[in-house]
């Protein structure tokens, strides 16, 4: 015999605690997510499966994961949530207000250049809006991980995603301290690089190593580098290219301080690859939350107006 639930108000909590567990795969990630005890959050799931007379989670010391059962109920559960989300979002913007948590996915230089400089502004502007900034330079999937949005170059977007632009174009350029140019002389070609310390860049996502890029020709070239030095984090890649210790490829927007300043040289600008502006993607325009399209108008305008 078929057994007939009936939501009532009193489970709204433990479906929420539910449905952050399961996003996570972790109570201590789900814990510290929403403010409480990775113990209570055990036992408030527990209950749950209590009263559903279901198990929706398997639990070993090292892994949480869902059930066949538990799969389908967290496919239900993550909907009415959203829809319950969208509900109060609605009733909020009837009365005039941005309102809400905002989740957005950005490769820390994203957030260095086009985000920190204006996020007292947004808090001025949308004072009743959450931010939460997940600084990621791998490529992650934001709908899996319950993203509103995410920010990346546009030749890494999926097609299905909406995209659309918060800064300028950009340009892939070639840079280093003047200390090392006075110590080897500056690569006049592509050719010359292997003669060079190139800090190299390793992707989080796929564990690969950049290979450089430029233009030849109106063509895109692509060339493999060496050098001691491996980094997987731009910023890092950036200093050390200031303390003198090689070549570094990066955009230009992210060392555009330092080449008014003089600490760094830009080298090889006649084959320097123009690259796509960064954009703020997700996956559709149908029910947009309003929190986000103020995030896009805001970020663009400020950004246009750099």
């Amino acid at each position: 015999m078929k057994q007939n639930f009936k939501l009532e108000p009193a489970m709204l909590p433990a479906l929420s605690a539910f449905e952050c567990v399961a996003r996570h795969a972790s109570f201590t990630r789900a814990a510290a997510e929403l403010g409480v005890s990775a113990s209570a959050l055990s036992q408030s799931v527990r209950t749950l499966e209590q009263r559903l007379g279901v198990r929706l989670l398997t639990r070993t010391t090292r892994s949480v994961s869902l059930t066949e059962e538990g799969e389908r109920f967290y496919d239900g559960v993550r909907v009415g949530l959203d829809e319950l989300g969208a509900a109060l979002d609605s009733l909020a913007q009837s009365q005039g207000r941005v309102t809400g948590t905002l989740r957005i996915n950005m490769p820390r230089p994203a957030y260095r250049v086009l985000i920190a400089p204006h996020l007292a502004g947004f808090a001025v502007r949308h004072p009743d809006v959450q931010l939460e900034l997940a600084l990621d330079d791998g490529l992650a999937d934001i709908v899996a991980e319950r993203f509103d949005a995410g920010m990346r170059l546009t030749d890494t977007i999926e097609a299905d995603m909406v995209a659309v632009r918060i800064g300028g174009p950009n340009r892939m350029i070639t840079v280093a301290a003047p200390d090392y140019l006075a110590q080897r002389p500056p690569p006049q070609s592509v050719d010359d690089l292997g003669r060079h310390e190139c800090v190299r860049y390793r992707y989080a996502s796929s564990g690969r190593t950049m290979r450089w890029i430029f233009q030849r020709d109106g063509r895109p070239l692509e060339v493999e580098v060496d050098g001691r030095y491996i980094v997987n984090d731009a910023d890092a890649e950036i200093d050390l290219a200031r303390r003198g210790l090689g070549l570094v490829q990066t955009l230009d927007s992210l060392v555009a301080d330092d080449l008014a300043r003089g600490t760094l040289r830009a080298v090889l600008s006649d084959v320097a690859m123009p690259m796509s502006a960064i954009h703020l993607y997700f996956p559709s325009r149908a029910q947009m939350p309003e929190r986000l399209r103020a995030f896009i108008d805001y970020f663009q305008q400020a950004n246009e107006a750099r």
